[in-house]
């Protein structure tokens, strides 16, 4: 009985082998895509696996081709006509090489079904064929799309404005796109693929999408209003434009001083001095509600005839007298009076250097006391010198 069942499980054993064996049969050349859809002008990729029954050469040939196309079998980075079938290390039943077939497609292929047969060669002679099926669709235009969400932005003069573009390939065919950009004279318009600076091209495949970026400097000079740029992606069956706006709403700046450019005054105890003091506008847009104000040292006062300037336009400046008063009981020396400029942008400061000199009230005062002396000692010197 034990012999028996021995007998029965090694004939089920020998049964099974070889069932594995013939169905994968000798020699097989397949693709998972035998059948694709392509535009004129395209190169349609077929990734090809041949199987055998045992590690063989095969030789590789195409055998039928629409006039005008060109079909190569590529592999190892070459061009090939052979494969060597080598047993797969995680399945050993499997026998098998790859080998990617490239079908260039001419510039005036005709809409239509097409076939190209492969044919594979084993070592005992066995020939097997695989066929490609491909399609030709008339090519039309905008098959390749470029956008942005948000395609106006605006902002000051000295903004680096940026922009993510969504490229889609609605074509037929996997297409490489380098991207261009272009602006008014002076802008600066870089245009490149999404997610690596260093990229200069996109490949995308038939019906994907991918993603551009777009980073634009205005000139510092540049005046406020409204800029086009464009953008487009090359390399697809057409060049493709996107159009973006700009809006400088212009830069801000300013500069304060005094009228002579000194930054120094005098002024009398407990007296005033007046400066006139400079605002200008060095930016591109108007500065709006401009106030004025003043740090002076403690008891002194500084006022300004016009203590706002209700716009100054871009390259202008407003001239406002301001007003230094000296404390009453202020020493001989210097102090230094802070002046601003500010609004809602952008501000600016100066400091001046204010030297107090003494009263001249109490010179005189000194001075007519010496002038009493010296009468005093006049007539003393009159009466008693001669004694």
């Amino acid at each position: 009985m034990r012999v028996l069942r021995a007998v029965l499980a090694a004939s089920f054993l020998v049964a099974l082998v070889p069932s594995v064996v013939l169905a994968q049969g000798p020699l097989e050349i397949t693709t998972p895509f035998p059948a694709v859809v392509a535009d004129p002008g395209a190169t349609a990729s077929f990734d090809i696996t041949v199987t055998t029954d045992t590690p063989q050469r095969v030789n590789l040939a195409v055998i039928q081709q629409p006039d005008g196309w060109d079909t190569t079998l590529r592999g190892g980075g070459s061009t090939v006509s052979a494969v060597y079938t080598v047993s797969n290390p995680e399945s050993p039943l499997q026998i098998n090489a790859a080998v990617t077939a490239e079908v260039v497609i001419p510039e005036d292929a005709a809409p239509g079904s097409n076939q190209v047969i492969i044919e594979g060669t084993g070592a005992a002679g066995t020939s097997v064929q695989l066929t490609l099926d491909i399609t030709i669709e008339a090519l039309e235009a905008g098959s390749v799309t470029m956008e942005s969400d948000f395609p106006t932005q605006s902002g000051p003069a000295d903004e680096v404005f940026t922009f993510d573009l969504e490229v889609r390939n609605s074509t037929n065919q996997q297409i490489t796109l380098s991207f261009e950009g272009e602006g008014p004279p002076g802008w600066r318009v870089v245009a490149r693929p999404g997610g690596d600076t260093s990229a200069t091209t996109a490949v995308v495949d038939a019906g994907g999408l991918s993603t551009a970026n777009v980073s634009i400097t205005p000139p510092a000079d540049v005046a406020a209003g409204q800029y086009p740029i464009v953008v487009r992606a090359l390399g697809g069956p057409e060049p493709v434009e996107t159009q973006l706006g700009i809006e400088i709403t212009g830069s801000y700046a300013m500069t304060m001083s005094t009228e002579d450019q000194r930054l120094s005054a005098n002024v009398t105890v407990g007296s005033t001095t007046t400066v006139n003091v400079v605002v200008e506008n060095t930016g591109s847009a108007p500065l709006e509600n401009v106030a004025l104000a003043g740090t002076p040292p403690r008891d002194w006062t500084v006022t300004f005839e016009t203590p706002t300037i209700e716009v100054i336009a871009p390259g202008a400046s407003e001239t406002v007298p301001a007003t230094i008063q000296a404390a009453g009981n202020a020493v001989a020396g210097d102090y230094v009076v802070t002046m601003r400029a500010s609004n809602d942008e952008v501000n600016d400061s100066i400091e001046l250097r204010t030297t107090v000199e003494g009263s001249p009230i109490g010179g005189l005062i000194g001075i007519g006391i010496l002038v009493v002396v010296a009468v005093g000692l006049f007539f003393v010197f009159q009466r008693y010198g001669r004694r």
